[in-house]
């Protein structure tokens, strides 16, 4: 054998088994729906699936007629690209809307784009793994990512999602992160083990053992339980803070805990996607006063040469519970007047760590409660809140500093920057005071309070970050800020009009866009600081900041699916509310079976129109190609009349043990060696119309000798041209 033939011979690639082509095919149709499932009808993704199938064949054909890489690679994208615009055009054409009516065409339009592009990237797909081993890793990628996908809507403990799935799960009493997990490392393993084709059999079993017992490791002792991706809050409420810059004392919490212990540093502008960070019950009927509910966690209240940090450490605010209660019960210190305040018992179910307990303004008793859910939930315990009943505007005529405090508590505070600026516009704010409430403190607060909101911008793009007073540059600066810098300036303006105040910093939740149950979602993005002003005989009162201009988006509305489900959950529900008890596995054989009588229905179509083409692909292709096709189309014709060639027979033993049928067989076989094989003139001496004649005669002798309802068996046969060698 010459030394370009046998080149020849091993820059063939080797054929993958059938099996591993149909796992593989199995896969991009699995894949392809978990991507094109939310976002195109199932025409859509049916199309894109024979899309997908097709052009994988392609991509074989073309590796092995040796096409360059350089020229998919050219080609590919402005061919996908194509593809994808080609949908738009159509959906905006008038033409095809009148010809095909308007749902018609909008399927169509789909289905042609999706079908194509779906046919471009199987191609570039399998293309590039038919050219290097190494590129066969992008094939890993797309089907992984696929489950990444499916995978995406649940993060960021969306429990509630996707939704097919989720309720589906939850009827079950099983965990929706445990089945997506599960779903992920069954992918992923099959999409390795197809990357290890070919390789030896002890080390593909060792391969497989290796990643079965790495995945049942991770699938067993990982806790499933699935974290958010961002901070719990945008104002860093996540840890303790430790000292401020040299010779400024620090404290704990001081608003950028968990990144740094100034909160005018850290940058909140980027804080992603909205994530659930607790679950609130009302366990009474509450009618608040107001449409937004305060969940406190801490207090900044201690003025440490900088900013305000919290003064829980030296015996400030033991109103403000800040530890979480362990076996005992945690009472706050009695600051709120129970005349003028109403008592919420809530029980509040932490998604998220915390530093410190959050609780529905103001906390004054903590207790500890069993977890009903230590998958979904960090944190559970009760919380009697004393909120107040009557309008702030009803509270007129109290001071804020009462009589009986000491020198101390005065100073703490009162405590502000040294800079005159802020008294002097202070003076000039209250000035448009009412002259009946010229000297009430609590009139002066709302003079602040509106001054602020009309005057100021919300905005996260300005920082302040000045080394000496952030707060005087956002006051007298540009005004432009948000909720910290506005909470701190209208403190830092009441303090030096003698009204006690601090900052409060939690989330605050608007009830008027909840789904009217009991159970209250807390997000992530509703972090927030607001003042608190001291009231004698009253207590502390949240005064809340209100910019009227705004460069933010609305934010997110409340996804009630998500509410009632953690709500569910909470009240020890293992179903979610999903169904009103927990009921065996129910498989829908149904459905099931419905499904899988489409499946194969299209599988049965797809295999007839497969096997008409190879049989009518010589009379049909060019004149050069007939004896290949020809021959192809006869083995075909073999194979569903069971006489195909059996594993490891070469083709003239074939031949010779089917002489009684059809002894035409063998010239036919030596002729298309010759032709394939190169055999000089002994393959130039039969032309096309002598292997014509013999073909002729191998299927006259197949009629004469198989009788005909075993042809017409043949005939019916859907898959003999799978079994072709």
């Amino acid at each position: 054998m010459s030394a370009s033939v046998i080149g020849a011979v091993q820059a063939r690639p080797l054929a993958e088994p059938r099996h591993v082509r149909g796992i593989r095919a199995l896969l991009y149709a699995v894949a392809l729906l978990l991507y094109l499932l939310p976002l195109a009808t199932w025409s859509g993704v049916a199309v894109s699936v024979l899309g997908a199938l097709l052009g994988m064949g392609l991509a074989s054909a073309a590796h092995r007629r040796g096409m360059r890489l350089a020229a998919v690679l050219v080609l590919a994208p402005p061919a996908l690209l194509l593809a994808l615009g080609l949908g738009g055009w159509l959906q905006d054409a008038q033409w095809l809307a009148g010809l095909l009516g308007v749902k018609a065409a909008l399927l169509a339009a789909e289905g042609l784009s999706l079908g194509l592009a779906a046919l471009v990237a199987a191609f570039l797909l399998r293309f590039l793994s038919h050219t290097a081993r190494a590129l066969s890793l992008v094939e890993v990628l797309f089907v992984a990512g696929s489950v990444a996908a499916l995978l995406a809507d649940h993060r960021n403990r969306m429990l509630n999602r996707p939704r097919f799935l989720s309720d589906w799960a939850w009827s079950m009493g099983l965990n929706p992160g445990t089945v997506l997990v599960a779903v992920g490392i069954v992918a992923t393993l099959v999409a390795i083990l197809l990357f290890l084709r070919g390789q030896p059999l002890l080390k593909l079993l060792t391969s497989l053992l290796l990643f079965m017992l790495l995945g049942g490791a991770f699938y067993l002792l990982w806790d499933k339980r699935i974290e958010s991706v961002t901070p719990p809050d945008a104002l860093g409420l996540s840890g303790k803070g430790g000292k401020g810059k040299a010779g400024q004392k620090g404290g704990k919490g001081g608003g950028g805990s968990g990144r740094s212990d100034d909160p005018f540093k850290d940058d909140y502008s980027s804080s992603g996607a909205p994530t659930p960070v607790a679950i609130a019950i009302l366990r009474d009927d509450f009618e608040p006063t107001s449409d937004l509910l305060y969940f406190r966690q801490t207090a900044l209240s201690d003025y440490n040469g900088h900013h305000l940090v919290s003064g829980t450490d030296q015996g400030w605010d033991k109103d403000v519970i800040t530890r979480f209660p362990r076996t005992a019960a945690l009472e706050a210190a009695p600051t709120q007047s129970p005349e003028n305040h109403v008592d919420v018992p809530t029980t509040m179910y932490l998604l998220v760590d915390h530093p410190q307990p959050v609780a529905l303004s103001h906390a004054i008793r903590i207790k500890s409660v069993p977890n009903p859910n230590p998958q979904q939930f960090v944190a559970a315990y009760d919380v009697l809140s004393r909120v107040l009943s009557v309008q702030p505007r009803r509270l007129l005529g109290r001071r804020s500093v009462p009589a009986s405090w000491s020198a101390a508590q005065r100073r703490h505070y009162l405590a502000l920057p040294e800079d005159p600026r802020y008294r002097a516009l202070s003076d000039i704010i209250v000035r448009d005071v009412d002259p009946r409430f010229a000297e009430d403190d609590l009139a002066k607060a709302f003079a602040i309070k509106r001054y602020l909101e009309r005057e100021g911008f919300y905005t996260m793009k300005s920082k302040h970050q000045s080394a000496r007073d952030p707060v005087s540059s956002f006051l007298f600066g540009s005004l432009r800020g948000y909720c910290v810098h506005f909470a701190h300036a209208a403190v830092y303006l009441m303090r030096s009009q003698g009204i006690a105040a601090r900052v409060a910093l939690g989330y605050a939740v608007q009830i008027n866009k909840r789904s009217g149950g009991s159970a209250i979602l807390i997000m992530g993005d509703r972090a927030h600081a607001w003042p608190e002003i001291y009231l004698e005989g009253i207590g502390w009162v949240t005064f809340d900041i209100y910019p009227e201009r705004t460069d933010m988006p609305m934010p997110s509305p409340v996804d009630y699916d998500l509410e009632k489900l953690l709500g569910e959950l909470a009240r020890n529900d293992p179903t979610a509310g999903v169904s009103p008890d927990r009921r065996p596995l129910q498989i829908p054989w149904g459905a099931l079976l419905r499904g899988a009588a489409l499946v194969l229905a299209a599988l049965l179509l797809l295999s007839y129109l497969v096997k008409a083409g190879r049989r009518l692909a010589p009379q049909l292709g060019r004149r050069a190609s007939y004896p290949r096709l020809a021959y192809i189309a006869l083995l075909d014709l073999l194979s569903d009349l069971g006489r195909g060639r059996r594993p490891g027979e070469t083709r003239e033993r074939h031949a010779e043990r089917l002489r009684p049928l059809a002894p035409h067989l063998e010239p036919l076989t030596r002729a298309h060696l010759a032709r394939a094989l190169g055999g000089g003139r002994s393959a130039a001496a039969l032309d096309s119309d002598g292997f014509r004649d013999l073909v002729r005669r191998v299927r006259g002798e197949l009629r004469d000798n198989v009788s005909l309802p075993r042809r017409a068996l043949a005939l019916l046969n859907p898959v003999g041209w799978i079994l072709t060698r």
